[in-house]
């Protein structure tokens, strides 16, 4: 670890001193995640990016999950990884095998129709298989003719 000592107007250092305030972190994880998130921007190219806001709840069970997560995961890489870092890694691993996967659908797709012309051998006639066309799916007749009607049944009476 090394240290490093800034000189500061005061007017920013009293702003800065408010947000280690707010933000319940000391002046070392403040210049840290700052600094992180300023090679982290660069490298991805956010700089220039408009930016969007996505919200959504999770139950109270995977929230202490993530924050688990994130507990361990500094513990073990001394380095804290932010809420922010975390989801948005989660979602770009996502949406990157999501791509792959696309991808080699539409490769496959791209293939299967030249395979599927060879199978198609028998010319279409126009004519219908007629020995299940007056039945549908449910086994009755298109009518709704069915072989009992509710009025042909007998009516029983307990005794």
């Amino acid at each position: 670890m090394s240290k490093l000592t800034v000189t500061l107007p005061d007017d920013l250092h009293a702003q800065i001193r408010q947000e280690l305030e707010a933000q319940g972190i000391t002046t070392g994880q403040f210049i840290e995640m700052v600094v992180t998130k300023y090679f982290t921007k660069s490298k991805e190219g956010e700089n220039n990016m408009a930016t969007r806001t996505i919200a959504f709840q999770v139950s109270e069970e995977l929230y202490q999950r993530i924050k688990e997560y994130l507990n361990r995961y500094q513990e073990v890489y001394g380095r804290k990884l932010t809420q922010r870092e975390f989801m948005l890694q989660l979602i770009e691993d996502a949406l990157s095998e999501a791509e792959d996967e696309f991808e080699a659908a539409v490769a496959t797709e791209e293939e299967s129709p030249e395979a599927e012309e060879g199978l198609d051998s028998e010319p279409d006639t126009g004519e219908a298989d007629e020995s299940n066309a007056s039945e549908d799916d449910s086994g009755e007749s298109p009518e709704g003719d069915s072989e009992y009607d509710e009025s042909d049944i007998p009516e029983t009476t307990a005794e």
